[in-house]
């Protein structure tokens, strides 16, 4: 569930500010900010956004791999880093969860399963893109001939 919140944040950039969500007092969101802390948040969303420009880089010609990288991890640290991003997600998770839920998230989160959780998360997102990957690939032909015949009737 942390992941789809990262990777909507790093695709879609929210625009939420924290100070302008109705309902979320400042405890709450306070409660929002202990469970990103204890769910090892921040370095997740690095290991993410890596992992998002390894995989954005692999279509890239090798000639070309290391500028576009430099781009982006330029533009990454300028606009979506995490020091800009916490308070926003805080924001996110604020909203989707009560403030006791996000406190025993966090008691959660310091527990042997949940640190096990946190360090199988990223392994297991890799796994599940790359069967998605594979699903897709599997099928591409059925896929493009699907377009084709949607597209030319129309």
């Amino acid at each position: 569930m942390k992941y789809k919140f990262l990777i909507i944040a790093l695709l879609f950039c929210a625009t939420v500010k924290a100070q302008t969500i109705p309902n979320i007092t400042p405890s709450h969101l306070k409660a929002a900010e202990e469970l990103l802390v204890a769910s090892g948040a921040d370095m997740q969303f690095k290991e993410t956004t890596a992992a998002m420009l390894k995989q954005l880089s692999a279509n890239v010609p090798e000639d070309k791999k290391q500028k576009f990288l430099e781009i982006m991890n330029s533009f990454i640290n300028k606009y979506m880093n995490w020091d800009l991003m916490k308070d926003q997600m805080a924001a996110l998770y604020a909203q989707e969860f009560t403030e006791k839920e996000l406190r025993d998230l966090a008691v959660f989160y310091r527990t042997p399963l949940g640190i096990k959780v946190n360090q199988k998360q990223p392994v297991l997102f890799q796994k599940s893109a790359l069967l998605g990957q594979q699903a897709v690939q599997g099928h591409q032909v059925e896929l493009q001939q699907m377009m084709r015949e949607a597209f030319n009737e129309k």
